[in-house]
């Protein structure tokens, strides 16, 4: 038999007080309304035996706050984002918040789900790395109201509060890498949710090559569920590309998938290929020879974006309305590990 849930009403029934005078003590109000000491403890104590838990939902229609934030990624298993969710998770708590998680594994129509799913359960705010096509639908919860935070992407048309990476810079540092290495004919295998011409990697990569006159050597691949996808997808493109020494990954997965394809080629790193990979990974450090990556200032960019929210979260509506929508963009580092070792000649 199901356990019936403890109301309010049932704690000041059992301490013959009125619920009113129940509300105002768990919601931090006591001295304000000038309840003894002696009440409260009385009425916490009686909390504490019979279990309570306040509905949150119940509470945000009397507050307008539920004290709960969203936050939607590409890939909540994914490394990068599961750091990233785990520091937001974590100063979300200093702050009184809890977390709600979702992936949108690119899928718009999912993600409109979960948008959906945010404003019903009446979220104080969301973080979203969002996917192509949420334009509108994030615009529509903007306008209605909704704090929201955009990271790791942005959207050209609509004005959010964006924090993000330099991805132009950090694809440009790369290639300047592998150049000073030696290397000549360097490819990019980089993951593409919309146009490749529109993806800041892509477009780093090409001024990059451009600047040092070298070709370009693109291979965009569409989001997939499946890494092993990645794999055959990479075999293929370096069983008909034997003329490459180097390749940049423009994702840990792909990077990841890009490793896996390389050993089942029989191919030696970096005798036969330097690799770069965007994103680091534990498995880039201690692969043998181990990865040079192109690192992304994880607690940074989540520290940024929940400092962002919380900005938006205590303004009133008329200084969210004067406030500025801004974009911070944050610095890559570039980790030089064994893979890219200075061409032999």
């Amino acid at each position: 038999m199901a356990k019936t849930k403890i109301s309010i009403n049932d704690i000041a029934t059992k301490l013959n007080i009125s619920k009113t005078t129940v509300s105002f003590i768990l919601n931090g109000k006591a001295k304000e309304k000038r309840i003894s000491d002696k009440l409260v403890a009385k009425v916490l104590k009686k909390v504490e035996e019979l279990g309570y838990q306040p509905n949150q939902f119940a509470k945000g229609l009397r507050t307008g706050r539920t004290n709960i934030l969203g936050l939607m990624v590409e890939d909540i298993s994914n490394p990068f984002f599961a750091s990233i969710a785990k520091e937001i998770e974590e100063k979300a708590y200093q702050n009184k918040y809890k977390i709600v998680y979702c992936s949108t594994e690119n899928d718009k129509e999912r993600a409109k789900e979960f948008l959906t799913m945010f404003s019903t359960l009446g979220v104080d705010g969301c973080i979203i790395s969002p996917t192509m096509g949420m334009e509108e639908h994030i615009k529509k919860m903007v306008d209605t109201g909704m704090n929201v935070i955009l990271f790791d992407r942005k959207f050209e048309n609509t004005s959010n509060n964006v924090v993000k990476v330099n991805n132009i810079e950090g694809v440009y540092s790369a290639v300047t890498h592998l150049v000073d290495r030696g290397y000549k004919q360097i490819a990019l295998v980089a993951l593409t949710l919309d146009s490749p011409e529109k993806e800041e990697r892509i477009i780093g990569y090409k001024n990059a090559v451009s600047d040092y006159g070298l070709d370009a050597h693109i291979f965009p691949l569409p989001f997939k569920n499946d890494y092993l996808d990645y794999v055959e997808d990479i075999m293929k493109i370096l069983e008909k590309n034997k003329n490459l020494d180097s390749i940049i990954f423009s994702t840990n997965y792909l990077g990841i998938s890009g490793l896996e394809a390389i050993n089942n080629l029989g191919l030696k790193i970096p005798d036969d290929l330097a690799i770069i990979s965007f994103d680091d990974h534990d498995l880039f450090r201690i692969h043998k020879p181990n990865i040079t990556v192109v690192s992304q200032p994880i607690k940074q960019l989540s520290h940024t974006a929940m400092d962002m929210l919380l900005e938006r979260l205590q303004c009133n509506n008329k200084d969210k309305e004067e406030s500025e929508h801004k974009t911070v963009t944050l610095c890559t580092n570039l980790i030089v590990r064994e893979s890219t070792e200075y061409k032999k000649k």
